[in-house]
């Protein structure tokens, strides 16, 4: 809920970027951790980082939605 009602015209990974760089330049990391299932249907799992600190995993069925739904987690956890 909190997350959501700041996304609008905006994806889950800009509004994370810029909660986390409120105070200042931060290092966010986004890192595919595994990739599951046959060559044409995989599931890519990501991890998103800040500062080196993991603060959530998401999973998705490209590279792009893994990590838009890792963004996603770590917001409604900060």
């Amino acid at each position: 809920e909190i997350a959501s009602k700041n996304v609008g015209m905006k994806d889950y990974k800009t509004v994370l970027q810029e909660k986390l760089q409120v105070h200042g330049e931060v290092k966010i990391q986004y890192e595919v951790i595994a990739e599951e299932g046959p060559d044409h249907d995989k599931t890519f799992i990501v991890n998103v980082s800040c500062n080196g600190n993991v603060l959530a995993t998401g999973k998705g069925k490209n590279k792009k939605n893994a990590e838009m739904e890792a963004a996603k987690a770590a917001l409604e956890h900060i």
